[in-house]
């Protein structure tokens, strides 16, 4: 295995497109933002998936502290009308340096410590291993979709439960919610 060290030069776009994936010219476009003065330092940006999906965001771009920290956090301060909104507009704001903060520390970790003799060949490894290390988790829009279809199901369920439980409810809707007319 080869020693790796951080290194201070700028984060090319190859890097970046690599570790990137999906939507990496939309990304770098942002993350130059981040470092135009020079030094890296916060700028606002606005994040729509971050905004509406929250956790799933994060697991779908591999940040899974985040995702834990999201999830915990929004645990913690219930969910009220008030609190998603002002939530994810925290996300949508901060999302997408954060994810410039984690993209800039790992293809950092990852660049390789001496220059190989091919340096093409080197470069090319380079390169997919921050593809492997980075891009997306496909599996989190099967996964946020499959949740979603199950819990609207056992949520419709559940209604229908207490509609046939509660004389009352029946009162207010004559025909049980899920049966075609």
């Amino acid at each position: 295995m080869e020693p790796y060290i951080t290194s201070s030069s700028p984060l090319s776009p190859e890097e970046l497109t690599a570790y990137i994936g999906p939507n990496a010219e939309r990304y770098r476009r942002k993350f130059e933002r981040f470092t135009r003065t020079g030094t890296t330092r916060f700028e606002f940006t606005w994040n729509n998936p971050s905004a509406f999906l929250g956790l799933w965001w994060y697991l779908y771009r591999k940040m899974y502290g985040w995702a834990l920290v999201d999830f915990v956090l929004s645990v913690l301060l219930g969910w009220t009308l008030f609190v998603p909104i002002v939530w994810g507009v925290a996300r949508a704001v901060t999302a997408d340096y954060l994810y410039f903060r984690q993209a800039d520390r790992r293809i950092r970790e990852a660049r390789p410590l001496s220059s190989a003799v091919d340096a093409s060949a080197a470069n090319a490894l380079h390169l997919s291993r921050l593809a492997a290390e980075g891009g997306v988790n496909r599996w989190v829009t099967w996964v946020a979709i499959a949740g979603t279809i199950v819990f609207l199901a056992i949520l419709l369920f559940g209604f229908a439960w207490l509609w046939n439980a509660i004389p009352q409810l029946r009162e207010l809707w004559p025909v049980p919610p899920g049966r075609w007319m």
